[in-house]
């Protein structure tokens, strides 16, 4: 029993350190599936890639291009018919992006086992490597309080995802009447999803928190808006007053030149001195250069000018960009609780059907498992060995045959015996 255990252990930590490389080596004929999440990026960007769930309806939501179903294709169709959409909508001519799968949906192994729940999906998964994360078999049968213990805690996680789905969905609704331009969130913001799934105390409990973020965000962005909008007016100002200077300075010019002219002709005719005409030279070079830095100066502040409007424009569209990134990580992190909270759900319903088993009192066990498998949106059941494989969203279910079973088994005819599901022998138990 100390070496089964120690080999339980060792299983579980192999598989947990080595996710990371399992997940690189899901393959290119992983189909995708609801409650996944893959990671999306523009490679010539500086933004961080962004998780993606796929929802239920099969679809995840592509910057630019929006819902785009890819349940059912594998990682290489999936990046191959997003390309082709961002070229056929003349978004881009050879967009590089990246699609890769973060991780899998989880798996279930309920029954006995000493620790039932949900776990890490990992490519390559077989069932023993499955059981072990659950603790292994459970050779004494769980009892009635386990189960009850059990359930408990899947109904905790059950009310737990409801308050996640909550908050989620309420910061929603606040990024969407951001985007609206409404300083009040509305229930009519809440994603359609999740409506019947919050009572109206939950509501209201989370409702301020996130309606005081939407009053500071709005403030914040309005402040910043007529900050900037008074420095345009005002550098618009200094550009007309700088306008004017530069005329009359042109008139100054003007005058100085017809003092050089004047001054030239009474000396052609010796009536003023060289000295005369140099310092008449002189100040109109020096009115010329008075109106060079006139000019400078305008340069300067229409440039400072189109930096204010270029910080007004970006205020607006950095906000809006940034709103919509949160509105989809909120949108993504929602189906996948709405997943958790059905796997959940399922997971109680098979629970209580294992609770009608009769309580193990022999001393010769075998072990059955189950694999039920949702195929095409049917749930399908199956007998399988340790080495079978497990996919991504299964549910492994072990039971302990009973003698008496087993004896019936052996009285029955051979043609019964053959379709009898098989089991594997473990021998007395201690």
């Amino acid at each position: 029993m100390w070496h089964a255990t120690i080999a339980v252990f060792a299983i579980a930590a192999i598989l947990a350190g080595s996710q990371i490389a399992a997940r690189a080596a899901a393959g290119d004929d992983y189909k995708l599936s609801v409650g996944d999440v893959v990671s999306f990026d523009f490679i010539d960007d500086s933004l961080p890639a962004e998780p993606l769930t796929v929802a239920s309806d099969g679809a995840v939501i592509i910057p630019l291009i929006g819902s785009f179903e890819v349940a059912g294709l594998t990682v290489p169709e999936a990046l191959g018919q997003i390309r082709k959409t961002f070229i056929d909508r003349q978004f881009f001519n050879d967009p590089r992006i990246s699609l890769a799968v973060v991780s899998f949906r989880p798996i279930f192994v309920l029954g006995d086992v000493k620790s039932p729940g949900s776990f890490h999906y990992q490519p390559a998964l077989n069932v023993e490597q499955a059981v072990a994360l659950a603790g292994g078999q459970s050779t004494g049968g769980a009892t009635a309080e386990d189960r009850v213990v059990t359930r408990a805690r899947l109904r905790g996680t059950l009310d737990e995802s409801v308050v996640q789905i909550g908050k989620e969905a309420i910061a929603a609704a606040r990024i969407k009447a951001q985007l609206a331009n409404s300083d009040k969130i509305s229930e009519q913001d809440l994603p359609p999803k999740i409506k019947g799934l919050l009572t109206p105390s939950l509501i209201a409990t989370l409702l301020p928190t996130d309606q005081r973020l939407l009053e500071t965000d709005q403030h914040a962005l309005s402040t910043r808006r007529k900050q900037l909008t008074a420095g345009i007016d005002e550098v618009n100002v200094a550009l007309a007053n700088i306008q004017q200077l530069s005329e009359i300075q042109k008139t100054v010019i003007a005058s100085a030149q017809a003092d050089l002219d004047r001054i030239r002709a009474l000396n052609k005719k010796g009536l003023v001195t060289i000295t005369d005409l140099s310092n008449a030279e002189r100040e109109a070079t020096t009115q010329q250069s008075h109106l060079l830095e006139i000019y400078n100066q305008a340069s300067t502040t229409r440039r400072e000018l189109s930096q204010l409007q270029r910080d007004l424009d970006d205020a607006t569209l950095t906000w809006t960009h940034t709103a919509l990134t949160e509105l989809q990580t909120h949108n993504s992190e929602i189906e996948r609780l709405i997943t958790v909270r059905e796997s959940t759900e399922e997971q109680i319903l098979l629970l209580s059907s294992l609770a009608l088993d009769q309580p193990r009192t022999n001393n010769t066990i075998a072990f059955t498992y189950q694999i039920r498998r949702k195929v095409n949106g049917q749930t399908t059941t199956k007998v399988v060995t340790l080495d079978d494989p497990v996919a991504a969203g299964d549910t492994i279910l072990v039971s302990i045959n009973r003698l008496d079973d087993a004896l019936n088994m052996a009285n029955r005819p051979v043609a019964t015996l053959a379709a009898t599901p098989p089991t594997v022998q473990v021998g007395p138990s201690q």
